[in-house]
Formats: C-alpha cells, structure tokens, sequence
C-alpha cells in the first residue's frame, strides 16, 4: 500500500509522490496501481469536471480529498432539468470495496456497484462529502443506489451533507439499500420545482442513527416512512408516515443554518443538539 497524490493537472515531476509532484486526474489509472490495496490516492484541492460517470473501484484503495471538501467533483453541461451524472463506488469483485471520503460532489448520483459477500470495514464507503445539486437532477433510477442484488449488498453512507434538487417523479433513495449503514448524516431535499411526487425506492434502512431527514415540501414527498426502523433521527416534513415511531427520534424542525442554500449546519436553538446517544 502507498499513498499517492493527484491533482486536476499534472504538478511538478507528476510522479505522485507529493502534493506538489501530483499526478494529472488523467493518469488516476497509474495511480491506483501504485496505491495498491489499503493505499490511499489524495486529491489536492481544485475542479474535477467530468463530462462522463466516474467509476472508482481499485480493491481497497481509499479516494479522499486531500482538505475537506477542496477537491470538488462536478458533472459539467448539466443544463436544468437534464440527467445526473454518476459517481460509482465500486466493490465488484474486490476483497475491499472502493471508499470515497470527503470530497465536495456537485450534480451527481451516487451509486454503489456490486459489494457482493463484503462485510464490517471492507464494504463500500462514502463519508464525509458534501453533495448537492445546482439543478433538479432527473433520474428513474435514484441517486442513491446499491446497484444489483438483493441480499449480502451492505453499503456504508457516514458524515455526509446531502442537499439534491428533483424534478419529475424520481426516487431519491434506490432499491437495496435495505442493508446500508446510514449514520450522522444531515439530508435537505429541495422539492419546490416538482410538479409530480418524489418517492423512495428502497426498503427501509434497520441501521439509520443519527441522521436528519428533512423535505421542502411534505405535500410532494411519496409514500416512505422510514421512522420505525430509525434511532435518534430528526424527521421534518419527511411524509405523514414519519411523525412517529423508531427509537429517540425527533420530530421537529432540525433548524438548519440555511438549508435552500446548502448549509446544513444546525443552529444553536435546533432540538436536535445533544440529542442524540454516544453509542
């Protein structure tokens, strides 16, 4: 295992040895491979553009912005009201899944391919990313997903500030999540432009702590009730199925900072501070 470093453009001698000697994006093939299984590939701050889905799936490597949120993955030519492009986390035959951490992820789903037989720390990770949309982002097949299978498919979605656009009647969460991981993220679902209703596609999660759901627009939202398998969650305009239920949850205004804008952070008056368990 090592630890490589990349940038948008190749940097110094661009052998990835350092911040300042980056490999190019172009290269993260040679990247991955020097990384080797366990090693982690750093993405110094900057603009990744893709005009195409990305797929990132070299067994046990670790893809992380190199700051917080300063290397920012964006899906470019998104006019409003075209599809999103896709970001995939892969585990397909891999002994440890693809991890994704910490990046600032613009106009893209997110799908999770294939972590067929993985178990505990070797199934697929995204954590600590911060994901929104500029536009409503169009999809029948979800923006979050965990593509293919039924069973034996667990994903881990940890730490994440999530703010999408919709439009249409799309799912936001895709089928087979069921066995996911969902923990200590905060959720904003702008629903104002949807003129039909947005719906879950997925089956309720058994493993949702400390999460903060919360809808623009509880008339727009379908049929999900995700409260009775959730623990210290806050609920807010999540659908008339998610006034009730579960174990310590919330069900109030979270009171985030400024959530039409993306900031996610609560603010001090909010019932969900403290409110939730060390466990």
């Amino acid at each position: 295992m090592a630890t490589v470093y990349i940038a948008p453009t190749a940097q110094g001698s661009a052998d990835g040895t350092s911040a300042a000697n980056a490999y190019a994006y172009s290269s993260l093939s040679t990247a991955e491979t020097d990384a080797g299984s366990g090693g982690t590939i750093y993405f110094t701050d900057g603009a990744y553009d893709f005009t195409t889905d990305v797929t990132w799936n070299a067994d046990g490597v670790t893809y992380q912005s190199l700051n917080p949120l300063g290397a920012v993955l964006t899906r470019t030519g998104l006019s409003s009201g075209g599809s999103a492009g896709e970001l995939e986390i892969a585990g397909s035959g891999n002994s440890i899944a693809s991890r994704v951490k910490n990046f600032k992820i613009v106009n893209m789903k997110v799908w999770f391919y294939q972590p067929s037989g993985l178990t505990g720390d070797n199934t697929p990770l995204l954590q600590g990313c911060d994901i929104s949309s500029t536009t409503d982002l169009l999809t029948t097949t979800g923006v979050l997903r965990a593509q293919n299978g039924t069973s034996g498919y667990p994903v881990r979605i940890l730490d994440n500030s999530i703010h999408w656009k919709f439009g249409s009647s799309d799912p936001f969460w895709a089928s087979r999540l069921n066995e996911a991981t969902v923990e200590r993220n905060s959720f904003y679902f702008d629903l104002g432009s949807i003129s039909g209703t947005i719906a879950s596609a997925s089956s309720s999660f058994t493993s949702s702590k400390n999460n903060i759901f919360m809808s623009s627009d509880d008339a727009k939202m379908g049929s999900d009730s995700k409260a009775a398998s959730s623990t210290n969650c806050c609920f807010y305009q999540f659908h008339s199925g998610n006034t009730s239920g579960g174990t310590d949850n919330v069900f109030a205004d979270p009171q985030f900072v400024d959530a039409p804008n993306a900031d996610l952070r609560l603010r001090p008056s909010s019932p969900c501070i403290n409110a939730g368990t060390a466990s």
